[in-house]
């Protein structure tokens, strides 16, 4: 296996990455609950509860594969 040696700086910025992809998925998350619970019930089958959903896993699979990134060890 190949090892991988990061410097200081390249682990900060993996780190800061991380931090916005969670924030981004928290974000989304939001979006999901405003879009399928708008101010006359529940909505499902609309476009932009649709693209919520969406956006949602995209930011929530990225966040995750970056946290392990972040914290698994490449040995």
């Amino acid at each position: 296996m190949k090892s991988y040696s990061c410097c200081g700086a390249c682990t900060a910025v993996n780190w800061i990455i991380c931090l916005l992809l969670f924030l981004a998925s928290i974000t989304s998350l939001v979006g999901v609950y405003r879009t399928h619970f708008s101010v006359g019930g529940m909505v499902f089958g609309s476009t932009a509860s649709s693209l919520a959903l969406l956006a949602f896993v995209v930011s929530l699979t990225l966040w995750s594969k970056w946290m392990c990134r972040c914290l698994c060890s490449k040995e």
